[in-house]
């Protein structure tokens, strides 16, 4: 294998590991013996354990927005919003690399890690905002459902065994573009 290779191998495996168990929970010896390397080779391609995440960080918020961007293709306002938010919800099951979002949140507290996510969700933000074409506080309240769905995925919350697994199929339910629509007619400053 090619070193370009090896690092899309190692890459490939990195995210899955740290959207399984995050930064500090993911020791660099497991992904590389899953690739079937060695550490200190691992430590050579990314420097270190840290900057390996990050990139795998700066992957996640890539693909996914790509993914949405993509859904939303030639609509715009609500309509946009849906179809990537639906896009989102679909994918979000199937993919460490959405997943690894919720591991970097919860990495913040490094001060390399919060600012390579400031950046990655700052720059989701605005491409979506711009294809969407809608007002803040719309972009607001899609990007917390996003968050709410990240967390109850965290949670496996769909395989709930409580007695009372009301508040997972409530929590489950789509958002119709009213919410969307009488969130536009509000100030800014009202949210």
């Amino acid at each position: 294998m090619s070193a370009a290779q090896r690092r899309a191998q190692i890459l490939d495996i990195a995210m899955l590991e740290f959207s399984r168990t995050g930064l500090f929970g993911t020791p660099v010896d497991v992904i590389a013996r899953a690739a079937g390397v060695t550490q200190p080779y691992v430590f050579r391609l990314f420097g270190s354990k840290t900057k390996l995440f990050i990139e795998c960080v700066q992957i996640s918020f890539a693909q996914s927005t790509a993914r949405m961007l993509d859904a939303a293709e030639g609509l715009s306002g609500v309509n946009a919003l849906i179809a990537m938010g639906n896009q989102y919800r679909s994918n979000l099951e199937n993919n460490p690399d959405v997943l690894i979002q919720t591991q970097a949140f919860a990495a913040c507290a490094h001060e390399e890690v919060r600012e390579a996510v400031r950046e990655a969700y700052g720059d989701q933000w605005r491409q979506l905002a711009e294809q969407a074409g809608v007002k803040p506080v719309q972009m607001k309240i899609y990007m917390a459902l996003g968050l709410l769905l990240n967390d109850l995925t965290m949670i496996d919350a769909k395989t709930s065994t409580s007695v009372d697994a009301q508040w997972v199929q409530d929590a489950y339910t789509v958002i119709d573009a009213s919410v969307y629509s009488a969130l536009g007619t509000l100030n800014n400053t009202e949210i």
